[in-house]
């Protein structure tokens, strides 16, 4: 699983590209992004995240992460459904601390 690190008051966006992992012809028509702790495994993502929708953009989704806890590890899920119906997640994690 890929990680982030990024400092208290730090804003930044986190992305992927689906590119590879779509079957032909499909696109990606929307997504949804969460966030948890994982040291207490509380929901964290109107804390952590700008926006519990992801933002898409021909084959990539993204969402702007804003805030969480010095540090405090969190685990982002990106769900995005294709034009298919399919859906596809993606997890990765995020750490906030002083670089």
């Amino acid at each position: 699983m890929e990680q982030f690190i990024k400092q208290p008051g730090e804003s930044y966006f986190i992305g992927f590209d689906f590119v590879n992992r779509l079957p032909s012809g499909a696109t990606l028509s929307s997504g949804t992004v969460a966030a948890i702790d994982l040291e207490d495994l509380s929901t964290q993502s109107t804390i952590v995240l700008a926006s519990t929708t992801a933002t898409i953009s021909g084959t990539t989704a993204k969402v702007k992460v804003q805030a969480g806890t010095h540090d405090r590890k969190y685990k982002i899920t990106f769900s995005v459904t294709l034009s298919s119906a399919e859906v596809f997640q993606e997890d990765v994690v995020m750490q906030v601390q002083d670089l």
